[in-house]
This record gives C-alpha cells, structure tokens and sequence, in this order.
C-alpha cells in the first residue's frame, strides 16, 4: 500500500471480508486522510505489514475470535511501536478491556461500519497514529543529538589539539612556521563547526512543503557548484514536495560529492524512479522518488552503510558531514536514500518516499 506523506496508511482486518470492506468504506468516507487496505486474516495483514509501510492498524472481531485479542497479539509480537486499535463488535467489561491492553492494544474503541460512531474511531486512529509519530520524531531527535555529540568531541578535538601544541612550540621556539600550522587547524575547527551547524539545521522536521520543479532546482544547484568539465544530464518534469531550501541543498552536496570525487569530465544524472508493482502481493508498489547517479569510481559495497555516518570521509581535506547532511535532509522529509552502484559503475543515491505535485 502507499499513501502520501500527510496521509494515514491503514490496516484493517475483519472476521469477514465483506465486514473488512464495510469499514473501510465508513472510514475513508469519514476522513479523507486514511488510506485503508482491508483484509479478513491476519497473516494477510502481517505481510502488508512486512511489505509496506502502515501508520495503524485496526482489528476488528470478538476477543477470541482470529481477528480479535490473538490478531493484536500477533501483530504486536512483531511490531512493537504500530498504533493498535481494538474494535470488538460486542460490548466488553472492564476485564475483557483489561485483557485488550494487555495484548498490546493502543486503543479500545467499540464501533460500528456505517454508524454514528465512526468519526469516534476515527478520532481515535487519529490520536493514536499522531502520538505514535511524536514519539518516532523525538526518538529521532535524541538519535540525531547523539550522533552530533560524537561528531563534535571527535571531529573538533583533533585540530583543537593541533592548534594547542603548535602554539606552545611557537612560544618556545619563536618559529613562525608553528602559528601559521595553528591558524591553519582553527580554520578547519571554523570550518567543522559551520558543517556541524548546518547539519543540525537540515534535521530539523520541516514546516510547509512546498512545489518545487526538480529539473530547474538541480540546474541552479549545478551552477553553484564548481563542476569544471564535469556534465549534468536532467531526465524528470516531475514537481515534488519538499522545503525548496534544504532540497536545494541535499542536491548541492551530492553534485560536490560526485565531482570531488570522479574525474574531472564525471557525468553526473538526475532522473525520476517510477512506482514499480510487486509480484509478491497485488497491488503493492514500490515507492518512487527520484535519484543522483555519476560515472565516477563509485563507492565500495562494504563502505556503503558507513558513508551517511556524521565525519566519515575518504578525503583528507574533507569534513565528513557532506552525506550526513543529505542523509538528514531526507530523514526530515520522511523520505528514504540508499546508495548503490550506478549503470556506469559509479554511484547512485536513490531517494524515495517522496510525494509528487502532480
């Protein structure tokens, strides 16, 4: 299943399918927000679940019935952060809710498709969903604070240290040599604190998204980055969502990876990655988005999960936060990359998620 990124992806699972159907026809018509895939057995569900990304899900059935408490166990066993929403078509006492909470329900909310009750359990997803998400993007934040710690105690101390100690040569030896190489490392220690502000910026969840032409913000990033004989080949008319300022600047740094580390005539291309259908369960898709490939020397498959990492870099001169930056902006976004080889044996970062103005 896909839903965009203001969307609330949905899994329904019914004693029935017919019942299945039932609610997720009240539900969507409630609220527009829910895209919700209905299905009458739980290993169903549990595959959508293992396949595609889902914000809720919502079981419906007496509590010893297959899609009851035993359907919300199953699904929390696997899935211990899924906002859970227990529906029982009969009304429960304070134990049998108990029990529900117990087999790792969110939420207990009796309803019925088609009645006055659906904007209540509506209401309730709803709830459970945005909770669920706050606590996703403060587990993120903490993550990120984490990785920026470490980045600074690591990345700042070695020219601090270098500065110090050429210094103290300089007052001992009046050898001007020695305050130049000191003025060198404070620029780098300015240098790597400009980086590791920025980073801490492009993190930061963004407000409103906005249209922005593809083709036109990857011309202007090229231009502003110093790519000499190097080429860029533009193969999208798409319009995607996104905060135009931090896209601007997840493409700039993958153009400067691309030529600081190819040749200097490196073909670098931009194009869109189509929503492709699986074979595995009808009418999953695979998400689209748009990539970044060059014709350089590419990336080593055993350094491919290192490279987003805060201060990784093969080149000396180099701060290490170049793909951490990129990795950050799409994170905020809610979008996905990954890093692979490219047809021409270079590097191809794919970026997906991403949701189209079409």
């Amino acid at each position: 299943m896909s839903a965009p990124r203001s969307s609330i992806a949905v899994v329904l699972v019914a004693s029935t399918r017919d019942q299945a159907a039932e609610f997720k026809t009240s539900l969507e018509r409630a609220d527009d927000r829910l895209v919700v895939e209905s299905v009458g057995a739980v290993d169903a569900a549990l595959d959508i679940l293992r396949d595609s990304p889902v914000d809720c899900l919502v079981a419906v059935g007496r509590p010893a019935e297959p899609t009851g408490l035993p359907a919300v166990e199953a699904v929390r066993n696997h899935h211990s952060s899924l906002p859970i929403v227990f529906c029982p078509v009969e009304p429960l006492d304070a134990s049998a809710v108990a029990e529900a909470f117990e087999a790792g329900a969110t939420d207990v909310a009796r309803t019925h498709a088609d009645s006055d009750r659906t904007p209540a359990l509506v209401h309730r997803i709803s709830n459970a969903v945005a909770s669920a998400r706050a606590v996703a993007e403060a587990e993120r934040q903490r993550d990120r604070l984490e990785r920026l710690v470490h980045g600074i105690s690591h990345d700042l101390r070695n020219p601090l240290n270098v500065a110090q100690g050429r210094l103290e040569l300089a007052r001992n030896e009046s050898d001007p040599d020695h305050v130049d190489a000191a003025a060198s490392a404070v620029d780098r220690t300015l240098e790597l604190i400009s980086d590791l502000l920025t980073l801490a910026k492009q993190g930061e969840k963004p407000g409103e998204l906005e249209p922005v032409e593809l083709s036109a913000l990857a011309d202007e990033c090229w231009a502003n980055v110093a790519s000499g004989d190097a080429t860029l080949v533009v193969d999208t008319d798409r319009r995607i969502l996104a905060d135009r300022g931090r896209l601007k600047r997840l493409l700039e740094n993958l153009f400067r990876n691309a030529v600081d580390h190819g040749a200097d005539d490196v073909t670098v291309v931009v194009g869109d990655i189509s929503p492709m259908y699986t074979t595995t369960r009808a009418g999953a898709v695979l998400p689209s988005g748009f990539f970044v490939a060059d014709d350089g020397p590419g990336i080593p498959a055993e350094e491919r999960e290192r490279v987003f990492e805060v201060g990784y870099t093969t080149d000396a001169n180099g701060t290490g936060f170049g793909l951490n930056i990129v990795s950050e902006v799409a994170s905020a976004h809610g979008w996905e990359i990954d890093v692979s080889e490219s047809s021409r044996g270079g590097a191809r970062f794919e970026i997906t998620g991403v949701e189209y103005d079409d």
